[in-house]
């Protein structure tokens, strides 16, 4: 799944470091087989074999935030986990109420915000990655259209230290931009972009009802009527 971390086993970082990589990109993959840090599975190329799985390194500051694909094949993984939760992160970095309060507003829809981007890989890795202009990028899975509105509605009331950025992932793995979304859901725009793991594409709002987002429940007052 998009967004998904993996650990490579032994003999996979091997095949790895055997392939024609310069000293920047084999300093960073020495780094990370050391440190055993993980990868994170990126869109599937079309050529990607059904036994192989497309992952990206995006690497810290003291590397120019380079990032390196590779196609890995599927029985080189050891583990796979998700990247670190909003309360995990708003902790570690003493963040204060605001945090909190959306991680428990969450919590009582029975959702949660996990951190990727810049602050979800310095957590991971201690490496420096946020800067000044650094969002944070969240990423939480519904069930429907009807919570990812109420995601989308308690989004937009949050005011944070930076700017709240990411995404609302659907049961089927599609993706789509709080932002955009809830634009959408206003009536400010007629097309969302949707990521999945193979594809991009353009959907309106009957489409994506019409993919399965929503409840039987769905009504069209779930629309938002506020800013």
């Amino acid at each position: 799944m998009r967004n998904q971390l993996v650990w490579l086993d032994p003999a996979a970082w091997a095949q790895i470091e055997l392939r024609e990589w310069d000293e920047q990109a084999q300093a960073i993959l020495a780094h990370w087989r050391t440190q055993r840090l993980p990868l994170v599975v990126c869109r599937q190329r079309p050529q990607t074999s059904k036994d192989q799985v497309c992952v990206g390194l995006p690497a810290p500051q003291q590397w120019s935030r380079r990032r390196l694909a590779l196609n890995l094949d599927l029985n080189g993984l050891a583990a796979r986990d998700h990247f670190p939760t909003l309360l995990q992160v708003a902790q570690a970095n003493q963040w204060g109420r605001a945090a909190r309060s959306l991680s428990d507003s969450l919590s009582d829809l029975g959702l949660q915000a996990r951190v990727y981007g810049s602050h979800g890989w310095q957590w991971l890795t201690g490496l420096t990655y946020v800067h000044d202009a650094s969002d944070l990028d969240l990423s939480v899975s519904v069930n429907s259209l009807a919570q990812a509105t109420a995601v989308v509605k308690r989004l937009a009331r949050t005011s944070f230290h930076c700017r709240i950025d990411g995404e609302i992932v659907f049961p089927q793995g599609q993706a789509i931009a709080w932002r955009e979304l809830r634009e959408l859901l206003l009536g400010n725009t007629v097309q969302v972009l949707v990521k999945d793991s193979h594809t991009l594409r353009l959907a309106t709002l009957p489409d994506v009802i019409r993919m399965g987002y929503s409840t039987p429940e769905f009504q069209p007052d779930m629309v938002l009527t506020c800013s």
